[in-house]
């Protein structure tokens, strides 16, 4: 995994917590293919709460405390609770041999997605050679193998099980540059991988070298902190393309007149410039999520802008890669912008290898002998320059927060709220780091999520002085640096500066229903907010707690929605809910216990419905009293209960239901009523309907023959136990 290990301890409570809580959470990597940086697919990775240990340190703990495959499915689950990747995408998920063995794996499979590669570690290609069985089931099911973490030490039995994809490790690919062994390793495999007819995948691509060499070597598909971080969504590959030889040596002829441009917009300004004074109508348009952007024109009085990259001349220049010059009424797709146009000619912007934008140029008249070589020319001049100066449109802090904003609406869960946070917090300041804290019952602050290089620094300062920093806000909107990293501060912000801190905002966030919290942006360089961006952050913080409010009244109603109102157990749907739930991971031996009150309706019909109530209160309350902590109670009816017992078997079930009777007994005793409960341990692969008859058959039978007592079904077809 990618993570940043730290010293925080992961142990075997903190694993069960982790499962049980579902607070296993999915980001995902784009795989991309290199001659068109676009994604074939992405790789489903887990991240554990705010959790700063590394993700490697979680599974060893959990395969050492045998929760391994317990801890691999909710992995799973937290994966396919995104749905399936967009436009057909490969969904990649890393496994071990021993969950592959699982019998349940394979049901797991069909809730991922229909294009599905399991990713096996090279180091574990050994053990694939006992499950030739499952591995074939694999691949009838249309489930596709992939080696992870390849060295060239594997390549025998690769060639056996015959993977989809090989991965090679990132240790190799960090080397490919420097080192000539490396990048015989890498030769080899793609060598080795054609005559298999096996895709290679290049891991831990964090560099433009590395990229510029895997190309030169003829890698197919790479993924890496190069093309995008692990993100919570099906984030698109930034494109990292780079420049090709020049297609004319002319072309360095215009590249003195360009010398003096020191942005997209000098560039595109010369250009337009060159081409009008020749008489001719220029423009100049950069793709920007999906619309051709206008950043430049000379000529026109109006202009078209946003342009889809679907529609007209310019978007077939863009999509094509190649020039298009066209009479206006023999083209299907020309957009007007001006009367009596006779030709159009419109040539694809790159910077590298990725095509940016157009350069688009309209006359009255047919273009002079020579004019289209020209345009083509000057348009080469164009891209040596961008490829200096830089091609982004760069977005606004206030377009930014309204990208923040809409993606906070599509958000109910408050930990997904308070990660977002800083995320969103450090590409709308353009500050590396970030620190979500929220205020505690004893005026302390509690650190809910952190980002960037200065995680550390930001989450080991005391909480007094958070506590001072927010009593500054109280009266103002934000606090910040100003850029001076030699100017006098307040002494709260001095010992953030002293901690490496050059740069840092502070912003308040004041959630109505829960505690006020502290927003901080740092960053190790000296850098002042403007105006834009100061109140771009001010309005996160405040989206921020509305969102943390929605999301506290949504989860206040899903609670109170599987509740019993009367007693304050689980309903029914609560009951269905967990059964739905462990039935997935059966680590162990468990039990579902099923309860009725013996003559209840003469309590109700001798003393009144209310203090039948107060039974029922003072009943769950008991039950409670003798459960463990793992175990829960569900009211399921007027008088029927239901429980969950985790990691028993019969006896310990037996044991359970007989201590529920005993105080049910103390509560209901002088009311002549009694509590009867039969329980079934579910057999491997059981259907849950089936568990669940063979316990509410005990139950009836144990209500005819002993009420009062408790006692454990036989298994499917066997004989009762007492």
């Amino acid at each position: 995994m990618d993570d940043v290990d730290t010293d925080e301890s992961v142990d075997e409570p903190a694993i069960a917590q982790a499962i049980d809580d579902g607070i296993v959470r999915a980001v995902f990597q784009p795989v991309v293919d290199l001659a068109t940086e676009t994604a074939i697919g992405w790789e489903g990775f887990a991240r554990v709460g705010d959790s700063t240990a590394g993700f490697d340190r979680w599974m060893e703990t959990a395969q050492a405390e045998q929760l391994g495959t317990e801890f691999e499915y909710s992995i799973l689950r937290a994966i396919a609770d995104h749905g399936e990747p967009p436009d057909d995408g490969i969904l990649f998920v890393n496994v071990t041999t021993n969950l592959l063995a699982d019998p349940d794996f394979l049901d797991e499979c069909e809730r991922l997605a229909p294009r599905l590669v399991v990713d096996v570690r090279g180091s574990e290609v050994e053990a694939l050679s006992g499950l030739d069985h499952r591995l074939d089931e694999l691949a009838a099911a249309g489930v596709h193998l992939s080696i992870d973490d390849t060295t060239a030490a594997g390549l025998a039995m690769i060639a056996r099980i015959h993977p989809t994809f090989v991965k090679i490790d990132r240790t190799v690919i960090n080397e490919v540059v420097n080192d000539p062994t490396a990048r015989s390793v890498v030769a080899a495999f793609l060598a080795f991988a054609e005559s298999e007819e096996i895709h290679v995948v290049a891991e831990g691509v964090e560099r433009l070298d590395q990229l510029e060499m895997l190309r030169d070597l003829g890698m197919p598909f790479a993924q890496g902190f190069l093309f995008g971080m692990p993100a919570e969504s099906w984030s698109r590959p930034r494109r990292r393309r780079l420049r090709p030889p020049a297609l004319f040596e002319s072309s360095r002829e215009l590249s003195e007149r360009f010398r003096s441009a020191t942005d997209l917009y000098a560039v595109a300004e010369t250009a337009c410039s060159e081409l009008g004074a020749h008489g001719l109508l220029p423009s100049v348009y950069v793709e920007r999520d999906g619309l051709l952007r206008c950043v430049a024109q000379l000529g026109y009085w109006q202009v078209f802008d946003g342009v889809p990259v679907r529609d007209g001349v310019m978007a077939d220049a863009f999509r094509s890669g190649r020039p298009k010059l066209v009479a206006p009424e023999e083209a299907d797709t020309y957009i007007a912008a001006a009367p009596g146009i006779e030709v159009e000619m419109a040539v694809p912007l790159r910077v590298g290898r990725r095509v940016v934008g157009v350069l688009n140029v309209e006359s009255r008249s047919p273009f002079p002998s020579g004019v289209v070589e020209e345009i083509e020319l000057l348009a080469l001049a164009m891209e040596e320059r961008l490829e200096t100066v830089g091609a982004e449109i760069e977005q606004s802090a206030l377009h930014r927060l309204a990208r923040a904003n809409v993606e906070l609406s599509t958000l109910v869960d408050v930990a997904q709220i308070e990660n977002s946070c800083t995320r969103l917090a450090c590409e709308i300041s353009g500050l590396s780091s970030a620190m979500l804290a929220v205020a505690d019952e004893s005026g302390g602050f509690d650190v809910r999520a952190l980002q960037g290089p200065l995680a550390p620094e930001l989450r080991s300062f005391p909480e007094p002085i958070l506590a001072q920093l927010a009593g500054s806000l109280e009266k103002v909107s934000s606090c910040l640096s100003s850029g001076d990293d030699q100017g006098i501060s307040n002494p709260e912000l001095l010992e953030m500066r002293d901690a490496g801190a050059s740069s840092i905002a502070a912003f308040p966030v004041r959630p109505g229903e829960l505690s006020p919290g502290l927003l901080l942006v740092a960053d190790h360089s000296p850098v002042a907010l403007d105006l834009e961006e100061r109140e771009a952050m001010e309005m996160l913080a405040r989206e921020v707690g509305r969102a943390l409010d929605t999301a506290v009244v949504m989860a206040d109603l899903r609670e109170r929605a599987t509740r019993d109102t009367l007693t304050g157990l689980g309903n029914v749907a609560a009951f269905q809910e967990a059964l739905s739930a462990i039935g997935g991971r059966r680590r162990g031996r468990w039990a579902v216990a099923m309860a009725d009150i013996d003559g209840f309706k003469p309590v109700n019909d001798t003393y009144g419905h209310l203090a039948g109530d107060q039974i029922l209160r003072d009943l769950a309350a008991a039950m409670n009293t003798v459960l463990r902590a793992e175990d829960r109670m569900y009211r399921i009816g007027g008088d029927e209960f239901a429980a969950i017992l985790h990691d028993v078997d019969e006896e310990g079930a037996a044991e359970i239901g007989r201590r529920v009777c005993e105080v049910a007994a103390e509560v209901m005793g002088s009311h002549d009523a009694s509590l009867s409960v039969g329980i079934a341990v579910p057999e491997p692969h059981e259907a849950t309907t089936d568990f669940l008859d063979r316990a509410d058959r005990m139950l009836y039978r144990i209500k005819a023959e002993a009420p009062g007592t408790a006692r454990v079904a036989g298994p499917p077809n066997g004989d009762d136990q007492t």
